[in-house]
């Protein structure tokens, strides 16, 4: 398998890199798409969901704990492609670790939330903590249209972007499936 995978420049780090997007995508895409039946059933048998009432549409109980395949999804993804081209990882892996980091404590937050109901001041004490990592290991705004920004703009639309992205697909997560094929079609 690892000899097919170098010979289509997917395991080699000097092959072409848009081999190793598409497959990673495509494994993540595959994984979550089968992993997402097993914990909605285990959801619902556990009462992880939302129960119908009048400001709801749906009819019956509606799990709402996707989001976690839909993270274990992308940790694996993140995973291979560290083994597929560690020395493209290598460089930003400080980066990768922040983000997997930001993303576990938005999902765990928002999974608690869905679950019991937090304060919109501890969600968003967390996501400004989120958002703050991703600053403190540089994945900031730098540029706008080919335009370098003044970093303290940078910053702010920065904090904006992980709160205001965050906060869009919490209000979108209603209905079933529309927040994660929101996400998934996002750049």
């Amino acid at each position: 398998m690892s000899e097919l995978l170098r010979r289509l420049g997917i395991a080699d780090p000097t092959g072409p890199g848009w081999l190793t997007v598409a497959f990673v995508f495509l494994l993540a895409l595959f994984f979550t798409w089968r992993f997402l039946p097993q914990v909605r059933r285990f959801a619902l048998r556990v009462g992880w969901a939302d129960l119908p009432n009048e400001r709801r549409l749906n009819r019956e109980p509606l799990p709402n704990a996707g989001g976690l395949a839909v993270y274990a999804g992308v940790v694996l993804a993140l995973v291979v492609a560290a083994f597929l081209r560690p020395i493209l990882v290598e460089q930003v892996l400080i980066q990768v670790l922040a983000i997997l980091l930001g993303g576990a404590w938005l999902v765990m937050v928002g999974f608690i939330d869905d679950q019991f109901g937090l304060p919109p001041l501890f969600r968003l004490f967390v996501q400004t903590l989120a958002a703050l990592l991703l600053m403190a290991v540089g994945v900031r705004f730098e540029a706008a249209f080919g335009t370098p920004l003044d970093p303290a703009l940078g910053l702010f639309l920065t904090w904006l972007w992980v709160v205001g992205i965050t906060n869009a697909l919490n209000l979108m997560d209603g209905l079933d499936g529309l927040a994660g094929g929101i996400a998934s079609s996002a750049p």
